[in-house]
């Protein structure tokens, strides 16, 4: 019997406004350079055009961070990872400085890292020896809401 997942949380950590807007600028740039060559219409098109895409491009690309249960399990996704909550020892939010030392690259480098800009990080302690990373680092916008997340799916604690 196939049974559909509950989500019980999810956030995807779009890019943010500068460089979307950036990227906006580049692709008007382009539209303004081919207008010059085909005409006014044509650049305006292509630039309205490749900008449209450029967007949904990085919307859909965007990575999600995710807790689902299915059939009495609960599984944490990062973008493409994927693992059982039951294999999760811990979960806090980190401090301005571990943040900043885990941007940096001098805090556990060999972890699993989804760090976008400013936004807290999440750090999840890894139990599966097969696991190569010991640590997932994840940038949330609601730190609290994914480790409330992560310790309802993984049920009470005996």
């Amino acid at each position: 019997m196939h049974h559909t997942p509950v989500v019980v949380y999810r956030e995807r950590l779009l890019p943010g406004a500068p460089i979307l807007f950036l990227g906006l600028g580049l692709f008007h740039m382009v539209g303004l350079a081919y207008s010059a060559a085909f005409g006014s219409l044509i650049g305006i098109l292509l630039a309205l055009g490749i900008s449209t895409v450029s967007i949904i491009f990085a919307v859909a690309t965007a990575p999600q961070i995710r807790v689902d249960t299915s059939s009495g399990e609960g599984f944490l996704s990062a973008g493409r990872a994927r693992i059982n909550v039951t294999l999760i020892e811990s979960a806090h939010q980190l401090t301005e400085t571990h943040q900043r030392e885990v941007g940096l690259g001098t805090r556990n480098d060999t972890a699993f890292n989804i760090i976008k800009g400013k936004l807290p990080v999440v750090e999840v302690a890894i139990s599966d020896p097969m696991d190569p990373h010991g640590f997932w680092h994840l940038s949330s916008r609601t730190p609290q809401k994914l480790i409330q997340a992560i310790s309802s799916a993984q049920g009470p604690k005996i």
